[in-house]
């Protein structure tokens, strides 16, 4: 996941200043650079919650099943009448 975050990090550091450029090439509308660290910063947050949640996903596909009887589920814990 660390490896994801710090790729979308730089990836996002590029892109908005790229764009911003871009913006006060085009237009000469300056964004400052508050602007700019705020949409890196919110890029990169929703990058990782994106991410958290495939690894989940991911971990949860890999779960097995108990006996897929619900009388069984409780195993040695089940008193026996």
């Amino acid at each position: 996941m660390k490896h994801a975050v710090w790729i979308t990090l730089l990836i996002a550091v590029v892109v908005v200043n790229v764009a911003a450029e871009l913006v006060f090439y085009f237009s000469g509308v300056y964004i400052a650079m508050f602007y700019r660290i705020v949409l890196i910063t919110s890029i990169t947050v929703i990058c990782a919650v994106f991410v958290g949640a495939v690894l989940l996903v991911g971990v949860l596909e890999k779960e097995k099943p108990l006996s897929g009887h619900v009388r069984d589920t409780l195993g040695a814990d089940k008193k026996s009448d």
